[in-house]
């Protein structure tokens, strides 16, 4: 008898992540999938190997997939997204923006990597130099504790950048940039599945995991307030008001501008068009 292969799903670490799979780090939902839980980036290289089959990754990363080496779909009804500030995706600056001529960027995001940039030209109207620095930076350290730093500004996302927040002088929450620069919301992240996995029912799978984890926020916030050290309101609120969770008509509609402006921002191929599955 030929045993059937598991599902191989890649999540991410960040608390925004909790409330899509808290189910099944639990194992409160009987099903066959091989969880692998990594940093964005990561994640991203995992999928393009095929050695993943469903990842929970950064949406520029679905557009810059070469299609002839590897070819996605979205899976339905699910993101991490947000309608307005976002809190966890932040540039702490030591001057205003106008005047920022180095950016360091955290390594383990692409996405937000990407609207940054975006936001930098288009809103702001700047082109500053980017590096890259650890993601686990202190932007207070960074930036104030020495004469001459060699950054102007950090950009972190997730975890990071709850810990360090109103740690330095100006900051742009990316969230709250991109909503007044459109109108709309920003996807950062969505499952991804590669064309020729067999995934059976695992869109339903992480319909259900999802439901059943929104409906666990204020469990979810209690616990990793205490592993991540934050305040439990702030993980509350964080969860509860910031992050949405859906897929519908408006993140779409967010998903294809961030397209157009990082293709006219050389950041993406042009050519890409968005693949869903119904199922």
């Amino acid at each position: 008898m030929v045993q059937k292969s598991r599902i191989r799903v890649g999540t991410v670490s960040f608390l925004n992540t909790k409330p899509l799979v808290y189910p099944l780090l639990n194992k409160e939902i009987e099903t066959d999938i091989a969880l692998t839980v990594d940093i964005p980036s990561r994640l991203a290289i995992f999928l393009s190997r095929g050695e993943i089959d469903v990842g929970l990754i950064s949406i520029i990363e679905y557009f810059r997939a070469n299609p002839s080496h590897a070819s996605y779909y979205i899976l339905p009804d699910i993101s991490i997204a947000s309608h307005g500030p976002v809190q966890s995706v932040r540039l702490f600056s030591r001057t205003p923006v106008q005047k920022i001529q180095r950016v360091a960027l955290a390594t383990n995001s692409r996405s937000s990597a990407a609207l940054l940039k975006i936001l930098l030209a288009e809103k702001y109207g700047i082109s500053p130099a980017f590096t890259t620095c650890r993601p686990t930076i202190n932007p207070k350290t960074a930036l104030y504790n020495r004469q001459d730093p060699p950054f102007d500004a950090v950009l972190l996302i997730g975890d990071a950048a709850l810990r360090h927040l109103d740690s330095t002088d100006y900051s742009v929450d990316l969230g709250q940039a991109w909503y007044a620069l459109t109108g709309l919301p920003f996807v950062y992240a969505c499952w991804v599945a590669r064309k020729e996995a067999n995934i059976g029912d695992l869109s339903q799978v992480l319909i259900e995991s999802k439901a059943r984890g929104l409906a666990q926020i204020p469990e979810i916030a209690r616990i990793e307030a205490k592993k991540l050290e934050l305040p439990e309101t702030l993980c509350l609120d964080y969860l509860q008001h910031h992050i949405k969770y859906d897929l519908g008509e408006s993140e779409i509609a967010g998903l294809k501008l961030f397209y157009k402006y990082a293709v006219k921002n050389d950041l993406a191929p042009p050519h890409r068009s968005l693949s869903f599955t119904s199922s």
